[in-house]
């Protein structure tokens, strides 16, 4: 079952369609990879509340079902390993609430 749900999450179609464009932009442009998005100071300090509670709940990264190690989290909540950082920059999260 696990083997499944795997599948289903790393399923091709989750990613963009021209996610491998943005990939390459992204290698040949190191600056576009360090954008950061401006939040405000209450959204800064809900996530990283998020954030250290995803730390004390031992939760996992969503990409490498691993502990999370030096954990991340996007502008939309989504913690993450820092080892996957660059692959993070390229995904888009437009149907986060």
């Amino acid at each position: 079952m696990l083997t499944r749900l795997r599948q289903i999450a790393l399923h091709p179609g989750l990613l963009p369609p021209n996610y491998l464009e943005q990939l390459r932009a992204a290698e040949d442009d190191k600056e576009a990879a360090h954008v950061a998005l401006s939040i405000t100071q209450d959204q800064k300090h809900r996530l990283q509340s998020l954030l250290v509670q995803a730390i004390e709940d031992n939760e996992e990264c969503p990409i490498c079902f691993c502990i999370l190690n030096n954990p991340r989290i996007t502008a939309c909540a989504h913690p993450f390993c820092l080892a996957w950082s660059g692959f993070v920059t390229v995904l888009v999260f437009d149907n986060c609430i």
